[in-house]
């Protein structure tokens, strides 16, 4: 069966979409962080504080920088084919603005010399702005660039702090340097690795997709092989044979008669070796059912228990409660943002109950939300049921979502098996 497209970050809050939250949400608060850090640096500019427009022009580009970080981050993180030319010009100018805010730091802010008071960072503002611009830059392209570039970037941007110190005339430019390296590639490897933990899930969650359809279009191969192999070769015949007696009717041939008559044969035999391939794709059994909802819930990410054992029931209440296990469990992974599913088999008041229940549910399918109409699925699963005697009832629990069948627990006596007749003679019958 095929399954529903799922939106692009999963299903409800659970799966890639709730590690992108997740994610996302992290990033922008530590880059919300990069204010107050300049801030550091604007308390140690008290006692020596630049001119008006050189603080106004570091307090402009402080927030824009920050603005941008966020704006970069968040584009960057999209699939590459979502990103586009907004992505590609937002860039361009965040990268305008780190290069000149670092060349404003370079040219107008003060490196203090040692000793400090206390801590460098709070004591040498060229550094500190320095420093900040370049953990917040490089964060802020973790997501586009592969991890070698990402730390080239780092390297490069403590060289500046340490160029900064050297051009100031300040001793001990390559200690501020190589600490400025730790804290700078520090911070990109904290970006860099919550990045590649959404790539990896994004991955895993198109690799589900891509097992899901690829399983899909297996089957319909299968099934198609199995019908050409079935009726192709009648098929076939059948047109040969009307041909030939379009031929002889044309010629006045009474043999026409006869491949007629031939022809409606083999049409009879092919609806019925069909009949037979179909009905053979549609039985259904209660245990390889069960087996297969383990397969599928786990294959899309979901805690399954299956409780209680397959009951001695006869083959149409079987195969009843087969059908509910395959389209419970479908409407699971389609419908539901489940992280767990039960099925429980048991024996109550003389009947079997089957009950299907997961949590996740999603608003869109609460009572009310719909106007209370069940979809085809649960409407053929009360035809089903109705024809042996049995029912099915959905509710919902909390975040649960309830299904629940019941059968009578009645065995009926096995028929004794009809004698087989003579072996067919004609290929065509052995086929």
């Amino acid at each position: 069966m095929d399954r529903a497209p799922r939106p692009a970050l999963g299903r409800g809050m659970t799966g890639v979409r709730g590690v992108e939250l997740y994610t996302r949400t992290t990033l922008y608060v530590v880059c919300l962080l990069e204010p107050f850090l300049f801030l550091v640096a604007a308390a140690a500019l008290a006692h020596d504080p630049p001119s008006p427009p050189v603080a106004g022009a570091l307090l402009a580009l402080a927030l824009a920088h920050t603005g941008l970080s966020i704006a970069v981050l968040h584009l960057g993180m999209a699939p590459a084919p979502e990103r586009g030319r907004p992505f590609r010009a937002t860039l361009a100018v965040f990268a305008v603005v780190s290069a000149a805010l670092a060349a404003l730091a370079l040219s107008a802010v003060p490196s203090l010399p040692p000793p400090y008071d206390g801590f460098w960072y709070t004591e040498d503002p060229r550094s500190v702005v320095l420093v900040t611009a370049g953990m917040f830059t490089v964060g802020a392209v973790s997501p586009v660039l592969r991890s070698r570039p990402l730390v080239v970037g780092s390297l490069a941007a403590a060289a500046v702090v340490g160029l900064g110190r050297v051009l100031a005339g300040v001793p001990g430019p390559v200690g501020i340097a190589v600490l400025s390296a730790f804290i700078i590639t520090a911070s990109m490897l904290s970006f860099r690795l919550s990045v590649w933990i959404l790539e990896v899930v994004r991955e895993l969650d198109a690799a589900r997709d891509a097992t899901t359809r690829l399983a899909v279009a297996e089957e319909r191969l299968r099934i198609a092989r199995d019908v050409h192999d079935v009726v192709g070769r009648a098929l076939a015949t059948v047109a040969v044979k009307s041909e030939l007696a379009a031929e002889l009717a044309r010629r006045g041939d009474a043999r026409a008669v006869d491949e007629i008559l031939a022809v409606r044969t083999l049409a009879q035999d092919s609806s019925r070796e069909v009949r037979g391939v179909v009905a053979g794709y549609r039985s259904v059994d209660l245990a390889t059912e069960l087996a297969g909802a383990r397969s599928v819930l786990a294959a899309a990410g979901i805690a399954v228990r299956v409780l209680g054992a397959v009951p001695p029931l006869d083959p149409r209440r079987q195969e009843a409660l087969a059908w509910v296990v395959r389209e419970a469990v479908t409407n699971v992974v389609r419908h539901s943002a489940a992280g767990e599913c039960v099925l429980r088999l048991q024996q109550a008041d003389g009947a079997t109950v089957l009950t299907v229940s997961n949590d996740g549910v999603r608003s869109a399918v609460r009572p009310g939300a719909h106007g209370g109409a069940d979809g085809n699925g649960l409407a053929g699963l009360r035809e089903r049921l109705a024809a042996v005697g049995g029912g099915v009832t959905t509710r919902f629990d909390g975040d649960r979502f309830v299904l629940t069948a019941r059968v009578p627990a009645v065995v009926e006596p096995e028929r004794p098996a009809e004698p087989a007749g003579p072996a067919p003679t004609d290929p065509k019958e052995r086929a």
